[in-house]
């Protein structure tokens, strides 16, 4: 659980919440895009694979439902996909966002930050 908990503090970190809030707003159907890609970023950065094997086995193991407040419905396959598609539009932006991030989290030399 100590790694979920980093990797959640991290999302918050770099304020990713903040960052999505109006590009993943839910949809009318409840779908809460933000959780699904909070879900995704954890999985991939605690123990990368593929989707089909966070929606089958990964998301119950865990405590990622706990600590989102979220049931096994999140992880729905399909949900998975489309949220990695509704990310695509945002790739130039969510890179300039890591950047800043990355810069005011981590201040470089001058040197240094010439090469980011």
């Amino acid at each position: 659980m100590g790694r979920l908990l980093l990797a959640c503090h991290l999302y918050g970190q770099l304020e990713l919440d903040l960052f999505f809030a109006a590009r993943l707003p839910n949809s009318r159907e409840g779908t809460r895009w933000q959780h699904i890609l909070q879900t995704l970023m954890c999985y991939r950065l605690i123990d990368p694979g593929s989707e089909w094997r966070l929606h089958r086995q990964w998301f119950e193991q865990s405590a990622m439902g706990d600590l989102i407040g979220a049931d096994y419905s999140l992880v729905e396959k399909n949900a998975l996909y489309r949220c990695l598609d509704k990310l695509l539009e945002h790739k130039d932006a969510l890179f300039l966002h890591l950047r800043q991030r990355w810069q005011i989290c981590s201040p470089l030399p001058s040197t240094c930050s010439s090469m980011i």
